[in-house]
């Protein structure tokens, strides 16, 4: 199986010790991903409707920047994917499939 990464040609950065672009969009990222696994958790935890929907739109609101700055990234060479192998797929799903069979319901 081919392993190669999947990546656009990456835009030259500055090779300081100052932080460049490359830094700068990482943090952005990383932050957006923070903010909204933390939404998340608050919008499951809203004790009122009016809050849960102020909460759900800000939440939206960040996974939408998230995503932009993903794209952004990948665009630009500075955000790279490894392929996974298919026999790692199927052993995903059949782990899967053998905890559902343990739950209580289904």
């Amino acid at each position: 199986m081919n392993q190669q990464k999947v990546q656009n040609p990456k835009i030259q950065m500055p090779t300081t010790t100052a932080m460049n672009d490359q830094d700068y969009i990482t943090d952005m990222l990383t932050t957006e991903k923070y903010i909204t696994v933390s939404y998340s958790i608050a919008e499951h935890e809203a004790s009122h409707e009016a809050y849960y929907q102020t909460i759900h739109q800000a939440n939206n609101e960040a996974s939408q920047m998230q995503r932009t700055l993903y794209e952004t990234m990948f665009r630009k060479g500075l955000y790279s994917l490894t392929p996974t192998q298919e026999a790692s797929i199927q052993q995903s799903y059949q782990q899967h499939t053998q905890d559902k069979s343990q739950l209580p319901y289904q």
